[in-house]
């Protein structure tokens, strides 16, 4: 049984965008909107009544307790509260009248800048200024979906491959090339996932429906498999690339144990002196067990020797 596939949410950016639009919207995608239908009309920013009324609460306890606020947000921001919390207690203590009424004065300030931090933010900012110049894969049916999936993991293979780091591809080339190749594969086939659903609520019983829907699935068909050859020819450059990096890391070994050869050399020349050396401790060995047999049998010699010099013992008498 095939497992289900996961839910790519990285969007597919056109590449002709500046560099720094690309990656807030890569980084953010869940401010991005759906291909399909206008954007929707965001007036004010996208602030809400609850974020005016949000911010109405918060300039208070901004301006008088920044360090108690600033614990829910991250550790810069909870740094800096602390520090102007350390000033407003320095103002109180010096001069509390003076603090209070600056701290009023003040929160009409604070009041403005969390407003204007509220709302769509910068990347959703960019996601309504260029929608269009991105596609969510999400959005596409399975086999679409896989389909750019190929295409992404066959580029990302290329682009993340030691070849490329190493400068023995058209480096430059490919990281120009082959994201515009994403692009157009994944405007072909949104394109295709929307036509492919204006056919699903035609009836194909009725002949004259039919007759109309025949040319145009033949259209589908035939661009699918177009785009699919191309997807099958990216597979194929990075199973090159792939090949290309393991025989680079096969040459690097030959280079390192070619630059290792006379360390090879030298343990063969001590290979050698070492059989010498076995030959010669053997030949001792075999002199030293000589000496041990003839120590022996001395010894046994001896201890017969030593035995036939004691006198036998004298029978007993015996008492009449």
């Amino acid at each position: 049984m095939n497992e289900p596939m996961a839910v790519v949410t990285a969007p597919v950016v056109d590449p002709r965008l500046p560099e720094d639009v690309r990656r807030a919207l890569e980084r953010d995608p869940s401010v991005l909107h759906p291909g399909s239908g206008p954007v929707p009309g965001l007036p004010l920013g996208g602030r809400r009544p609850r974020d005016f009324v949000f911010a109405l609460w918060q300039a208070p306890l901004w301006t008088y307790l920044p360090a108690l606020v600033g614990t829910l947000y991250s550790t810069r921001v909870r740094n800096a509260a602390l520090a102007a919390q350390v000033l407003v207690v320095a103002a109180f203590a010096v001069a509390p009248e003076i603090a209070l009424v600056a701290g009023l004065a003040l929160q009409p300030v604070v009041y403005a800048f969390l407003v204007s931090r509220c709302g769509e933010g910068e990347a959703g900012r960019l996601a309504r200024l260029h929608h269009g110049r991105y596609l969510r894969p999400q959005e596409l049916g399975g086999e679409r979906r896989r389909l750019l999936e190929r295409a992404r993991k066959a580029v990302a293979a290329v682009l993340g491959s030691r070849s490329q780091a190493e400068g023995l591809l058209d480096d430059i080339r490919n990281a120009v090339t082959l994201p515009h190749q994403v692009w157009e594969i994944a405007e072909t086939l949104f394109e295709l996932d929307r036509l492919a659903a204006e056919h699903r609520g035609a009836d194909p019983n009725d002949p004259r429906v039919a007759e109309l829907l025949a040319p145009q699935r033949e259209v589908l068909r035939l661009a699918t498999a177009s785009v699919s050859e191309r997807i099958s020819a990216l597979e194929s450059y990075a199973a090159q690339v792939r090949a290309a990096d393991a025989a680079l890391e096969q040459w690097e070994v030959v280079q390192r144990l070619a630059a290792k050869g006379d360390a090879y050399r030298d343990l063969l020349a001590r290979t050698v002196r070492d059989e010498l050396a076995v030959a010669e401790i053997d030949g001792l060995t075999e002199q030293a067990r000589a000496v041990e047999e003839a120590l022996r049998a001395s010894i046994e010699k001896a201890r017969r020797a030593g035995l036939a010099l004691v006198p036998a013992p004298a029978p007993e008498r015996k008492v009449g």
